[in-house]
């Protein structure tokens, strides 16, 4: 069993357990109130334990509630301008490529899943990243809505589906009667503080990046497989590898490594390959493992019929390959403050967009609350779940196929 498929099961697995507590919740009033004595709710796919109980409100004055405001609706627009913008920007591309008899672009939007979209290398620290931007987005809600007035009831944290998760309970009451600005700045508060943290994690990444510059190696083509039975892999030619010179000619570029073989497809040629061996390590970060060697890769007339100029390496362009010497705590730091932004700055974005039970949406439905202009909240919100979903699913699709 592959590692794709074991991460398959597993998630599976999980899947099968979280739905199985959840029935057995629904079909066992005893089960239910023991879970409801130990302060645990059960949803599909949601586990949610309460931490604290309740929080008076603190209102603040006036001045600083109106600058909470005006930051909290600066945020929202400009994370739900980036969110269309991404999405609308695909979608344009997509169907000039469709049109064109072109393939499918690639998906800017992509589930996390272990193991199928994302290796198992960056699961811990996506599971960091994740938890804390959650952590940081509720406590923003629970300090805005206690600042404006508005009671907290409980907060906790949880489990949904793999990622760990928090979450604040207000005063329901008090904050469906209370003005828009304190509904709209309670609900900014959350992508603000993702936003913050998202710029904090860039500005610090960089820092860390600055500090790994001298252990970086290339620019280098990384050989990331070898396709079976082709002149490549009859030559012995391991992966993860990198090509550092073909004949002589160093390749910095895949352009360079065409040209090479693109040079004698007339007659049967044996290239000498110089590559070195990498290990795949933290995060899933290329160090240099080892002493270079010298493959002769041999392409017949044949192979050149069968697979053109391709002697059978697949590659990853010009990523990130480190000397050896390269500290691992010190790449564990730029790649988790990597994914830090990265999961901060989607968490925003996603969190923005009106998709019915995010806080954009919330926030779009409050602006929206005549009945007159209802049908348009839903008809823009329903849209932007459908369109959002096609692009999930092609992201998905593309990554299940890679």
């Amino acid at each position: 069993m592959d590692l794709r498929m074991a991460a398959v099961v597993v998630l599976l697995a999980l899947v099968t357990v979280e739905v199985a507590l959840y029935l057995l919740m629904r079909v066992s009033r005893r089960f239910r109130e023991e879970l409801s004595r130990r302060k645990v709710a059960v949803e599909p796919l949601v586990i949610l334990v309460d931490v604290g109980g309740g929080v008076s409100p603190r209102e603040l004055g006036a001045l600083a509630r109106y600058a909470i405001l005006a930051v909290s609706t600066f945020s929202v627009t400009f994370s739900a301008y980036l969110f269309y913008s991404v999405v609308f920007s695909y979608l344009s591309d997509l169907l000039k490529s469709l049109a064109s008899g072109g393939g499918v672009p690639p998906s800017p939007m992509v589930p996390l899943l272990p193991g199928i979209t994302f290796g198992l290398g960056l699961l811990p620290p996506i599971l960091v990243a994740v938890g804390v931007g959650l952590v940081v987005h509720e406590l923003a809600h629970m300090a805005v809505a206690v600042a404006s007035g508005v009671p907290v009831r409980s907060w906790g944290v949880g489990l949904a589906l793999f990622f760990p998760l928090a979450y604040v309970r207000v005063d329901e009451d008090m904050f469906s009667k209370g003005r828009l600005a304190v509904k709209a700045s309670v609900l900014g508060a959350g992508v603000t503080a993702n936003l913050a943290l998202a710029l904090v994690s860039l500005v610090v990444a960089g820092l860390a990046a600055q500090a790994l510059y001298g252990y970086v190696e290339g620019p280098y083509l990384v050989v990331v497989g070898v396709e079976e039975g082709m002149p490549a892999a009859r030559a012995g030619l391991e992966a993860p590898s990198v090509i550092v010179s073909v004949n002589g000619t160093r390749i910095d570029s895949l352009e360079r490594l065409r040209e090479v073989l693109n040079s004698s497809l007339d007659r049967e040629t044996v290239f000498e390959v110089y590559a070195t061996p990498l290990t795949r390590g933290v995060c899933e970060l290329y160090k240099l493992s080892g002493t270079g060697r010298t493959y002769a890769i041999r392409r017949g007339l044949e192979d050149v019929r069968k697979y053109g100029y391709r002697i059978g390496v697949v590659l990853a362009v010009a990523p990130y390959v480190f000397s050896h010497r390269a500290p691992d705590y010190l790449l564990y730091a730029y790649c988790q403050l990597h994914v830090l932004y990265v999961v901060n700055l989607s968490l925003a974005i996603i969190n923005a967009a009106p998709l019915l039970v995010t806080d954009g949406g919330k926030l779009f439905t409050e602006l929206l609350r005549s009945p007159k202009v209802k049908a348009i909240d839903r008809a823009i919100q329903w849209t932007t779940v459908a369109l959002t979903a096609l692009v999930l699913a092609i992201g998905l699709s593309q990554a299940l196929t890679r």
